[in-house]
């Protein structure tokens, strides 16, 4: 009962500061090493259900301690593991948008591949990872989902099959609700649109897609209530009726759903959505780097991450398949392959223009 204790008064201090982490070095893994992990996760029912899974179960078969901190965005994540010393984390979770980042400002271990006997278990397309540079993989995807459209079958017409149009549909003009990130902006607006998310060329010119984009933003601008933040905003602007028809996230419309709010429904429109994967990483310098390979190759057990996945609403990078696995909303039956990922080379090249001229349409001065 300790245990349990000692590790909820860590989850609950999950917002500190990089110094106050950097304090806690010793009880997170960065110590002495061996009998104890720091998780570094998703808070909320994301770390309850990683905790209940994978963690638990690992305690018992290790007889080591799993000690977790929480974050709620990816931003505060990296600039935690950025500012504190080397060994204040053993496993972090990078989304798929920040893994060139964090690979880049080498805030991630290689994970040595040999060392994970379970690592054969992910799909193909998780094993060489395009969002992950170099040859080395650096990454672990546990699990993998969509940025889809989630729409209320009590005010939208479901007779065509669903596309991104709707979005730009002035029929639900203040009933419009679309998540808050330039990058996802641009890359759902040029698949509207018909173009190469990763290129935005049209005839062949960067400059003139863009444009494009520009210009189809700024018309869906205003249509739009609101711009949600964290999925908690996704939830309300739903379950509330706020808005209509826009984007989100299976895991969390499957949660409404299960709820009772069976008038919500969330699709892959015909143009395509954009995959995410969350993974588990080794931070730099963890004093525990073998445990935290074992952690992984725990996870991607069959029996383990099929127990997951259905409680945290997304289907597994692995192959193991379930009726429940394959009744989420996001299941991909070619085992990724149909995911479209960002190319992290050509975000990082031109995001910084497309947030500017984002917060300029949001201020109508585009």
């Amino acid at each position: 009962m300790a245990r349990h204790s000692r590790r909820r008064f860590v989850q609950r201090t999950g917002a500190l500061s990089a110094v106050g982490v950097a304090a806690l070095s010793g009880c997170l893994g960065g110590g002495d090493g061996g009998d104890t992990l720091g998780l570094y996760s998703w808070g909320g029912s994301t770390q309850e259900a990683l905790m209940e899974h994978i963690a638990d179960p690992f305690e018992e078969e290790y007889d080591v301690e799993v000690e977790a901190t929480s974050f709620d965005n990816q931003d505060s994540m990296l600039s935690n593991v950025r500012t504190s010393p080397e060994g204040s984390y053993d496993i972090i979770m990078p989304s798929a948008e920040r893994t060139y980042e964090a690979v880049q400002q080498d805030l991630v271990e290689p994970i040595r591949t040999e060392n994970i006997d379970t690592w054969d278990n992910l799909f193909p397309v998780f094993q060489d990872l395009s969002l992950d540079p170099g040859d080395d993989a650096h990454v672990a995807p546990l699990y993998y989902g969509t940025i889809g459209m989630v729409y209320n079958t009590d005010y939208v017409d479901t007779s065509s099959p669903p596309s991104w149009e709707l979005l730009w549909d002035a029929e639900y003009e203040d009933r419009i609700t679309v998540q808050d990130m330039a990058m996802l902006r641009v890359f759902t607006t040029a698949l509207h649109l018909g173009l190469d998310p990763n290129t935005l060329e049209s005839d062949g010119s960067y400059e003139d897609g863009l444009e494009m984009v520009y210009d189809a933003m700024a018309e869906q601008h205003d249509l739009v209530r609101t711009y949600w933040g964290s999925g908690q905003e996704q939830v309300t602007q739903y379950q509330e009726e706020s808005s209509y028809v826009g984007t989100g996230w299976g895991g969390r419309i499957l949660a409404l759903q299960d709820e009772g709010y069976d008038q919500l429904e969330y699709a892959i429109p015909e143009e395509g959505a954009k995959g995410w994967s969350d993974m588990l990483a080794i931070a730099k310098g963890s004093e525990n780097r073998e445990l935290a390979e074992q952690f992984i190759e725990f996870a991607y057990q069959d029996e383990i991450i099929q127990e997951l996945a259905p409680d945290i609403g997304y289907p597994p990078a692995t192959g193991v398949e379930t009726d429940e696995i394959e009744a989420l909303p996001d299941f991909d039956p070619s085992g990724g392959e149909g995911l479209l990922f960002e190319d992290p080379e050509f975000i990082d090249e031109h995001e910084d223009e497309w947030m500017d001229t984002f917060e300029a349409i949001k201020m109508g001065e585009y």
